[in-house]
């Protein structure tokens, strides 16, 4: 009997050992798939996220995010928005601002050229290089000035609207006012009756202080609308321009039914 019950236990251990690799295996393929459910569970949450903050855009077009610490990136996203809204609505920008800083510019450029290739070596074209270094800093202190004094925060200058005669109205001076550190956005609108060229002689746009509660004022051809920023960027930083959008040509059609009421 000893001899015949001997091999009974070799069969059983031989069993176990073929069990264990396969017990093995399943414990890591769970294993695995726990591993793999994990990550997928949380790009899932994530995309979720994401889907959540991103806004609502029209023509495929790619939200538009910004940190929230750089207010300059902010201010120039608004402004843009703003400008859109105005361009869209049958107004025409005025360029002429702009065509007399572009020669200005080209002007002071171009006194490099003329150093460059006169036909004469140093010390003899020193008197050239005196004048076209005097002439290239009057034509950047004159960008300056017009920069500093003339369009101060101005973003668009526009033309009047033509009317059945196809006579122009008067015109429109566009700024924005947004402080570093701070959640106001003021965008203001102020006339002008002598076109872009002369900026230098038109009412110039100040932030004025309004009461609290009251966003919009306008008063003797002069507007001005503010804005909490945190209306139209979203706690992940992406900017809801479609809503800005609308907010800004509602503000420009109040503006021009006061004209209209004036004119009236």
């Amino acid at each position: 009997h000893a001899r015949s019950a001997s091999p009974q236990p070799r069969v059983d251990m031989a069993k176990k050992d073929k069990k264990e690799p396969e017990r093995r295996e399943e414990e890591e393929e769970e294993v695995d798939g726990q591993v793999d459910v994990g990550p997928d569970d949380g790009k899932k949450k994530k995309k979720k996220k994401k889907a959540r903050a991103a806004p609502v855009v029209e023509d495929d077009e790619v939200p538009k995010r910004v940190c929230l610490g750089d207010s300059g990136t902010m201010k120039r996203m608004l402004d843009d928005a703003a400008v859109k809204a105005l361009l869209d609505g049958a107004y025409e920008e005025d360029v002429g601002l702009s065509n007399v800083k572009l020669i200005v510019g080209f002007a002071g450029v171009g006194a490099s050229l003329a150093s460059h290739v006169y036909p004469a070596t140093f010390p003899k074209n020193w008197w050239v290089l005196l004048a076209c270094c005097a002439w290239y800093f009057i034509c950047s202190g004159i960008l300056q000035l017009l920069l500093s004094f003339v369009e101060l925060e101005s973003i668009l200058l526009t033309k009047g609207k033509p009317d059945s005669s196809g006579k122009r109205g008067v015109g429109f001076n566009v700024s924005s006012h947004f402080p570093r550190f701070q959640e106001m956005y003021t965008l203001g609108i102020t006339p002008l009756p002598r076109g872009s060229i002369g900026l230098v002689l038109s009412a110039k746009f100040k932030p004025m202080d309004i009461s609290p509660g009251t966003a919009m004022v306008i008063a003797d051809g002069f507007a001005q609308h503010e804005w909490n920023v945190a209306d139209y960027f979203d706690e992940e930083g992406f900017f809801r321009e479609a809503s800005f959008i609308e907010e800004c040509r509602r503000f420009f059609n109040e503006y021009e039914g006061s004209l209209q009421k004036k004119s009236n």
